[in-house]
Formats: C-alpha cells, structure tokens, sequence
C-alpha cells in the first residue's frame, strides 16, 4: 500500500513547487509547434472558428428578419433576396468550417508526428545515463503516450483544439453580448457575473481533476499491474504452487478500492458545478426572457427584436458551456504535454568548449582512472577511491566477482557517467574534455547484452547503410570470431537479413553466435582502445578460451582491456587486475596472482576445474 502513500506524496510536492510549465506558455510552446509542423494548421484553426462562430450568428437573424418582413408586409421579393442571401452566407461559412475542420484533423497528425520525433531524437541523443534510468524511461512512456500518441485525445489534440473553442467563444461574446447590450447594457453585466459563477465552479472541479492526475496515475498503474499477473504465464505457476491468489487479489482490491474513491471525489466537484450551472441558468435566462417580454409587451421592441433577443440569450447560455468545456479541455491537455515538456527539456552534459583534439589515428592510447569514486543513485560506491592506470598497447584483464565495479569502469570511461571525485584520463587529457563523439571513436566495446537490429548480418557488423559497408573487411572480421562458415550457409550469406522484422526469411542467431557477431562488430570499428565486457558469456568454456586467443592475436598494437569474473582471458594478458569492492585488490602477471593473492588462486582453481572437465569430454 505504500504505491498510493507515495504517489499522493509525489502529487502533494508537485502542487507545492513552482510550476515552470504554466497554461499560457505551455499554449505559446504548442503554437510554436504548430508553426514548426505546418503552419497551415493555425490557419486553418482561425478559419474554423470564424466560422463556428458566424454559422449560428447569421442563424439568428433569419428568424428576426422573417418576423419583421411578415409583421410589416414587406414585398416579397425583397424578403426572399435578404433570407436567401442569409442563407447562403450561412451555406458558405458551414462548407468553410467543415473543410477547415477536416485539414485540420488531417494536420493534427502531422502535429503529432511533430512532436513524436522530437521525442524520439531527444532519447537517440540524450546522455546515457537518462537512457539507463527507470524514472527516466517512465517519462518517456508516459510524454509518448498522452502527448501524442491518443490521437483525438492526445495532449496536442486536446489543447489545440481547446485553442480553437475558446477563440470562437471569445469572438461570440462580442458578437452576442453587443445584441444584449444594444437593448439594454446593465444585462449584459447581469448575465456575464451569474455565468461567471459557473465559469468558477467548473474551472475549480477541473483543477482538482488535474491535481490528482499523479495519484490516479500510480493507481491506474497498481490497477493494471495486478491485473496483468492474473494471466502472466510465468507467474503462473507460482501463483498457483505458492498460493498467492488471495495475496495478489488484495492488491488488486486495494488499488481498485482507491481508484473508485478517488473519482468519486472528483465527479463530487463536478457534481457541485452541475448544481451550480443550474442554479446561475434559472437566474440568468428566465431573468432575460422575462425583461425581454416585457419590452415586447410594452411595445418598446418589435417581434423580431424579441426574437433576435431571446435568441442571444440562448447562444451566451451556450457560449459559457463552450468556454467551460474550451477550459476544461485545455486543462486536461495540460499534465500530459507537462510532461512532454520536461522529457524535452532535460539538460544534458554540456559538450566542452574548446574540445580536446583526438590522438593521432593508429596511435595507442593510455587510460588512468585517478583516485575515482562513484555510487549510482547516492547508493553505497561502486568505485571508492579507485586508480588504475592502463599503458598504451598493453593487454589488461579485469576480474572479480559480480558487483566488484568492472562494468562500471566502462561507462565511466565513455562518458556516460561522471565521477563523484577523482578524474578519468585518455592520453593525459581528462575525459569531460573531449567532445563525447570524439572519445567514442576511440573505443571499441563488446557487451555481455546482444544487441543486434533488423538489418543485413555485413550492417550488423559495421553499423553502417550497406552502400557504405566495406564487405572485404566484414568477412576478415567474421573469419577471426569464426563465424564466417555460419554465414557462408545462410541463403544470401552476409547479406541475410537478421530478426524476421521486415523480411520472412530473417534468421536468429544463437547466444554464442551473437556475442561473435558483436566482436566482429568491434573489431570492424578498428578503434585503439578495445573493451570485452564479458563479450563470452554464452560460449562455454573452450570455445571462449579459443576466442580469446584470436583476440589477443588481432589485438596487436592496439590497448585491449578483458572484463570478466571468468579467467579465461588472464594467460593471454601481460596484466591482471582483481577488483574487490571497487578497489584493486591484487595487479601482476597471472603467474604472480597465483602465487601472491590467494583470492586469486582459488577464483582460478575451482574455475579451471571446469575447464579440464570440458577438455576430457571433448577427448
């Protein structure tokens, strides 16, 4: 239960802060959107409400002309000329408005589309500490999705199309209030202060819908969570074996329970505005159609003039119901595009300027982490005080067991993270000095994760259009990991498309033949400074010391640093570092860790069991 505490703490501290993302400038980003999208849309916004407004305008002096042509016998043709050309004026501006109507439905797509690749070249370039946080990922979903993604109910939609009904009503008032106010001002004063009364009322049940638009968030999400598990196949047999349905369906109660109450609390404010429309609707129009009659009566109106009045009365009583839903429509829109907002605005490292220059192309480099410390999140450090220093065309490995830092040292050594204290050097040059292009082109990483995308096997590895491929260099790299004869086999060899995405006939690889197709990947980029980060994970134990061993021969002048709790790596290295709890336990050759660092013997005794073991199988 502590889900809902949280989220209503989360809203309550949200309310109390400034909110930098008001209504006015969160319409002015949106106008600007639409500028930048297809300025045409704002065009035709303005015509579509011109004409939502003059449509019912017109309308309402064709009764009062008929009235006063039948009242004062006026000739016939006369009155067919002016209600005709009425009629057609009305004709017109209906056509216009539903043609600027239906652009305007097909641009909103385009709007749409607008602010989607914002969104998705923000997430291409953002720094990759934003891409490897959860919260971040979140506010990703949820800027995607209520943004843009709803269509007709996505924020844009909403508030640009809240836009249009209120520059319509806008426009009606004077429009309606200057027949009103042509009879008799005082009732125009009259009738605006009790529609204000409602304006009021609904504008106050809006905001409370909108301040517990966090709450009902985290709920709809224990809702959805608990009742997504019902069904989750992998759960399903723990549910059953462990009997947590009961467990489980309390949860789902509790979320359940709280989403009930919490939009009973919010139709009750809406509730009361009802109560209040109607209330300020008795008020105002049986007052105006009273005084109306009362002129008529009295004769110091005519007929028609009592029924272009009335008329205006009943347009301004719909004229407030449009402003409140124009309001409350561009309310609603606000949270979601709020969110949009931030998502886009969140600052990234700045590039430094000037910029560091790169090392001569072929040179080697030389890495020195210098005192360094790190945590993630202000959790305990994952480097405490950590110094390294790594020579240029030297062959390191890094061992130690799960948690000891050793990926970490990676990304901070790209850039993606920075250290709390201490510095990172590349060729005696601090890191956050080179523009993050620049130090990329330097390193050549292979990940333990297999990422491969839905393109040939030859874009794969170079991760370039194939136009720009170099298939020679390709093939060279698939034949030192040895998966070339894999390739060889497939139907259009290095050109077979991978993931059955686009193409039938896309093939999947194996986890061990993954990781080789990385490796060929890295070892295309032909950068000086190499990283395995537990690149042989899925290859067992013989066919990951033969990898190494082609590595190690490719590697030539070039610095390579192993990372891996396994050791198969460490003969073929001229330097192996222990890492235990963020620092270096033990450095030397792998003959001197196993006679100096008993931790370092046993890691290699009882991995080396496994070794021989798959050595006699083999036998």
């Amino acid at each position: 239960m502590r889900t809902t505490n949280s989220n209503a703490a989360e809203a309550a501290e949200i309310k109390g802060k400034k909110d930098p993302y008001t209504f006015w400038n969160t319409l002015v980003f949106l106008l600007k959107g639409i500028r930048s999208s297809d300025p045409k849309l704002l065009a035709f916004m303005i015509v579509e409400a011109v004409c939502t407004v003059v449509t019912p305008y017109l309308g309402m002096y064709l009764p009062k002309f008929g009235v006063d042509l039948v009242t004062e016998q006026a000739d016939l043709k006369r009155a067919a000329l002016l209600l005709g050309g009425i009629t057609v004026i009305m004709a017109v501006s209906q056509m216009a408005g539903t043609m600027a109507q239906r652009a305007q439905t097909i641009l909103q797509d385009r709007l749409r589309s607008h602010y989607r690749n914002r969104l998705f070249a923000k997430t291409l370039e953002c720094d990759y500490e934003h891409v490897e946080s959860a919260e971040w990922q979140k506010r990703y979903q949820e800027a995607r999705e209520m943004s843009v993604n709803w269509g007709e109910w996505s924020g844009t939609t909403l508030m640009s199309q809240g836009a249009v009904k209120k520059f319509a009503a806008v426009f009606s008032f004077f429009l309606y209030g200057s027949i009103i106010a042509e009879l008799k001002p005082w009732l125009l004063i009259l009738l605006a202060g009790l529609s204000m009364l409602h304006f009021l009322a609904l504008l106050r049940a809006k905001k409370h819908e909108v301040d517990r638009i966090v709450e009902r968030s985290g709920i709809q999400h224990g809702r959805w969570y608990f009742r997504t598990k019902a069904s989750d196949v992998n759960l399903g047999k723990d549910l059953r074996l462990y009997e947590m349905a009961g467990w489980i369906r309390g949860y789902f109660h509790h979320y359940r329970d709280a989403h009930f109450r919490l939009r009973q609390d919010v139709q009750n404010h809406f509730y009361q505005a009802a109560l209040v429309k109607a209330a300020t609707l008795f008020l105002r129009d049986g007052v105006a159609y009273l005084y109306f009659l009362w002129l008529a009566c009295s004769g110091r109106i005519t007929a028609g003039d009592f029924v272009l009045a009335c008329s205006a009365v009943a347009s301004f009583s719909t004229l407030v119901t449009q402003v409140s839903d124009s309001v409350g429509q561009m309310f609603q829109a606000l949270p979601p595009l709020k969110r949009m907002r931030a998502y886009l605005d969140a600052a990234d490292e700045p590039e430094p300027e000037p910029a560091a220059e790169l090392p001569a192309k072929g040179t080697p480099v030389s890495v020195e982490f210098r005192d360094v410390t790190f945590a993630y999140d202000q959790k305990a450090p994952v480097l405490d005080h950590f110094s390294l220093k790594i020579r240029p065309g030297e062959k390191l490995a890094l061992v130690g067991v799960n948690g000891a830092g050793k990926t970490t040292i990676i990304k901070l050594l790209c850039g993606f993270y920075h250290p709390a204290g201490g510095e990172i050097l590349v060729n005696g040059t601090d890191v956050r000095n080179y523009k993050k292009e620049d130090l990329w082109q330097l390193i050549a990483p292979v990940f333990q994760e297999a990422t491969i995308l839905p393109f040939t096997i030859a874009e794969n590895v170079s991760l370039q259009p194939d136009q720009e491929t170099d298939h020679a260099r390709v093939r060279e790299c698939l034949e030192t990991v040895g998966l070339w004869k894999k390739v060889q086999s497939l139907p259009s060899g290095m050109d077979t498309g991978m993931m059955r995405l686009e193409e039938d006939e896309g093939i999947m690889l194996s986890g061990g033949q993954k990781q080789k197709l990385l490796m060929a990947r890295a070892l295309y980029k032909d950068a000086p400074l190499l990283f395995f980060d537990e690149p042989t994970a899925a290859l067992d134990p013989i066919a990951e010391s033969e990898t190494y061993e082609q590595f190690h021969q490719l590697s030539g002048d070039k610095t390579a640093v192993y990372i891996s709790h396994r050791l198969a790596s460490t003969r073929f290295c001229s330097r192996v570092v222990l890492l235990e709890k963020g620092q270096v336990k033990a450095s030397g050759t792998h003959e001197e860790l196993l006679k100096s660092c008993p931790a370092y013997a046993e890691m290699f005794r009882v991995q080396s069991r496994y070794y021989r073991k798959e050595e006699e199988a083999v036998l």
